[in-house]
């Protein structure tokens, strides 16, 4: 299959690639339907959630991980079986970027985490419920630091 997108013209996927999210992203419930746009092999972290239903629309995601090595949360009963997860080491995480003008203002949605299940390519954006992480967190130095380390 084929898309023609905004931002990186015709990408050729497969019907597996299709990442399906059943509620939509909050703010974008009508879009149902992603790819994760990236390549596993460049040394870059920055991936993007592309959507197939509106090819106008792609958000700039990341691996919170990558630079917040003890980003964590938890994963209730009721969220393991909406998106039918047996086993959570299975699970790929990723947090929407802001990258403004100002590249140094450049944020990370750590309150909303995407939580994909990779064994079936179901997906949602949860809201946490608590003031650990924010929903603007800078990231840029951090981001230094993880690759300065790495």
């Amino acid at each position: 299959m084929e898309l023609n997108t905004k931002n990186f013209g015709i990408i050729h996927y497969n019907e597996e690639d299709v990442i399906y999210f059943e509620e939509g992203i909050p703010g974008f419930e009508e879009l149902h339907n992603f790819l994760i746009i990236g390549d596993e092999e460049e040394d870059m972290p920055f991936k993007w959630l592309q959507s197939i239903d509106n090819p106008d629309i792609a958000f700039v995601v990341i691996d919170p991980r990558v630079f917040k090595p003890d980003y964590t949360f938890e994963i209730d009963e009721e969220l393991k079986n909406f998106l039918a997860v047996e086993d959570v080491n299975h699970l790929l995480i990723f947090v929407i970027v802001v990258i403004p003008e100002k590249i140094e203002e450049m944020t990370a949605n750590l309150k909303a985490p995407i939580i994909i299940n990779a064994e079936n390519n179901r997906g949602v954006q949860i809201i946490l419920d608590n003031d650990k992480y924010l929903i603007k967190h800078p990231i840029l130095e951090e981001l230094k630091n993880a690759y300065s380390h790495a």
